[in-house]
């Protein structure tokens, strides 16, 4: 019995990197006894087996760009723009958001103007199979902006042109339910957001209500009312508390998810900028970015009290009409879509400072954060048999582990894991060979 080290890398397949292709599957194959550190769920391959550290990182932001119908991916490690999806990769006209599964391994952007959902496997930044995904008759339903369910079973759409939300089985990538204004959707949904504890889904439209969606059944069970044509939702992780930033009324309503009432100190207009937009909260709770788009700045709020505790503004390094935050899952930067510079700012959570603005496509609206997985297949010497396989994993604990006989290539061990933090992890994945008996 023999124990054969290879490479972590993404999924089989090829990786564009700069418009270049460079095949993983190649180079692991031909470096079977090197290691990977893996920043993230990307992984470079370092000679001699011997712990390194790499200088790609691994959670990506994903940029919808609006007008050059594109999508950026950019490494947050080092805020370069890795790959470019277009139009000839499956994104349709006017993309307006982004929203990963809880794997990271799909990316589903809402097109606008053409009237679909591109599904985005983020191993390879191709279309994935189903996509794109007709929403609706026709092409005037105008999907705007999208949230995905804690499992990562169902995306739901808001559609604001023909008021309505579609509701998409990942694994089929087929719409399987539509809530429609007879439903009780309000005129003009545009935010949507899924509770990560409750079974409920909520859908801002402009006629000054939040609807309350029972994802169990996709029924329409409450309407929150709030002050000034709400726009952008975000939910705590414990979800107990909904904030919804009110477009015309430059305040956040918040709600206590457990009545759907607003709380005694809603809505908050001290600190809020005109025109608030697509709010994040950090993954701990504590503070909630608003773009205020009209303002040019983003407000910070504490969860604690909910007071408005620092204000980034313009002078500070916030771009012209920011659109939407998004903060990564290690909780230490926000990122925030600048549309009408065609950038995104980075913000250090800890100072509440711009650390840096970088450029990406034409009028960047909604963006997504995330960890993708990494994934690393280690094939048997000819003449022996995989009977096992594992990793050999140095650094903070990944999640999403998976260790198991490969699909493909043949007579190989795969394992697939992805890093939430922002600290490397080493990892050297193995196969188990044996004389065929």
């Amino acid at each position: 019995m023999s124990k054969v080290v290879g490479t972590l890398r993404r999924e089989p397949g090829t990786v564009r990197r700069r418009g270049r292709e460079v095949s993983w599957r190649t180079r692991a194959r031909t470096r079977l006894t090197t290691a990977g550190v893996i920043l993230a769920s990307v992984v470079l391959p370092v000679t001699n087996a011997t712990p390194a550290t790499a200088a790609d990182g691994g959670t990506y932001a994903y940029v919808a760009n609006f007008t050059d119908d594109s999508v950026s991916v950019v490494n947050t490690k080092t805020n370069l723009i890795t790959d470019t999806i277009t139009t000839g990769e499956g994104i349709g006209n006017g993309p307006n958001d982004v929203v990963m599964t809880p794997n990271g391994k799909l990316a589903y952007i809402p097109n606008f103007n053409a009237g679909t959902v591109t599904a985005i496997d983020t191993a390879t930044n191709l279309a994935a199979p189903g996509s794109p995904i007709t929403i609706g008759p026709a092409i005037s339903t105008g999907p705007t902006n999208a949230a995905v369910s804690p499992k990562g079973d169902f995306v739901y759409v808001t559609n604001q042109l023909v008021p309505s939300v579609s509701v998409i089985d990942t694994a089929t990538n087929l719409v399987t339910d539509t809530i429609t204004a007879g439903d009780g959707i309000g005129v003009g949904p545009r935010g949507v957001v899924v509770n990560p504890l409750l079974p409920r889904a909520y859908v801002a439209s402009a006629v000054g209500t939040v609807a309350v969606i029972d994802t169990t059944n996709n029924s329409v069970i409450d309407t929150i009312a709030s002050a000034g044509e709400p726009r952008g939702l975000a939910v705590t992780p414990d979800g107990a508390r909904l904030y919804v930033t009110n477009f015309t009324g430059n305040s956040v309503t918040v709600v206590d998810t457990a009545t759907n009432l607003p709380t005694p100190d809603s809505p908050i207009t001290v600190g809020i900028g005109t025109a608030p937009r697509n709010p994040a909260v950090t993954p701990n709770g504590d503070f909630v970015y608003v773009p205020n788009s009209t303002s040019d700045s983003v407000s910070v709020i504490r969860t604690s009290d909910n007071t408005v505790t620092d204000t980034i503004t313009a002078l500070e390094g916030i771009g012209n009409n920011p659109f939407s935050v998004e903060v990564n899952p290690a909780g230490t930067f926000a990122y925030v879509t600048n549309s009408d510079d065609d950038t995104v700012s980075a913000i250090d959570t800890v100072t509440n400072a711009v650390a840096e603005t970088f450029a990406v496509g034409e009028a960047p609206r909604g963006l997504a954060v995330g960890a993708v997985p990494g994934t690393g297949s280690v094939p048997c010497p000819v003449g022996q048999v995989v009977t096992g396989g594992g990793a050999e994993i140095t650094g903070p604990e990944p999640s999403n582990f998976v260790s198991k006989p490969a699909d493909e290539p043949d007579n190989a061990w795969e394992v697939s894991l992805t890093n939430p933090t922002n600290q490397d992890i080493t990892v050297m994945p193995y196969a188990v060979c044996s004389d065929p008996t």
